[in-house]
């Protein structure tokens, strides 16, 4: 009987391939990582960052489309010139100035307030500056409107004596303003990034001791606001 089952032994198979045997494994299939390391997790992190800014960007920006800012309105209401005259002195020519002007800035956008980060005005006359003043920073709300005074006073030199005696002669001198303005938009939390709107404000101011422009008086400006948006 033994020899009988060693033969049976000693015949080929010819039958499929039988796996080993294998002991079942505690370890996790190889679909999932056990190993939850420092870089992984930087990883993940990273992706969450990423997408959580894309959105942000993409409502931002359907934002903005939606609601496309207008552009703030400045105006001149009233200029005065107490003093402007030329005197010789040394062989120079210096200019004497005593201007004041009321402007009013409006934010005629409903969705935005406005953060002016910097204001600065500067008077120039025939293209000479002959002052310039700054502001700190100021704040408007959503269909607003808010006084600014600018007041320029001193003397300077010049070489406009002939655009002087001409103007001193029509009754009215033209003196332009020139605004750099550093703004930021803002609805609810959300801030724009900054403009840098070009003011440019053409004044004809009558002339000191002039009874007759005086009489006609100044005449409210529109100030020209560029590069807005």
């Amino acid at each position: 009987m033994a020899e009988s089952q060693e033969f049976h032994l000693k015949v080929p198979y010819y039958g499929p391939p039988i796996p080993p045997s294998q002991t079942p494994s505690r370890n996790c299939p190889k679909p999932l990582k056990c190993n939850f390391d420092a870089y992984s997790l930087l990883c993940t992190i990273t992706k969450i960052i990423t997408i959580f800014l894309i959105t942000i960007g993409i409502i931002v920006l359907a934002l903005w489309l939606i609601y496309q800012p207008q552009s703030i309105k400045i105006y001149a209401d009233s200029a005065e010139l107490s003093t402007f005259s030329i005197s010789l002195v040394d062989n120079k020519s210096l200019l004497a100035y005593d201007l004041a002007v009321n402007f009013t800035f409006r934010n005629p956008n409903r969705k935005y307030s406005i953060y002016y980060e910097r204001i600065e005005a500067r008077a120039l006359y025939a293209g000479y500056q002959i002052g310039s003043i700054g502001y700190p920073p100021l704040r408007q709300q959503r269909k607003d409107s808010m006084p600014v005074i600018a007041r320029f006073d001193g003397r300077t030199a010049t070489e406009a004596a002939d655009s002087y005696n001409r103007e001193k002669a029509e009754g009215f001198f033209h003196v332009r303003v020139k605004m750099y303005v550093t703004v930021r938009l803002k609805m609810i939390v959300i801030e724009s990034v900054k403009f840098k709107p070009d003011v440019d404000c053409d004044l004809r101011i009558p002339a000191p001791g002039n009874s007759t422009s005086l009489a006609a008086g100044f005449v409210g400006t529109e100030c020209d606001v560029n590069n807005f948006s």
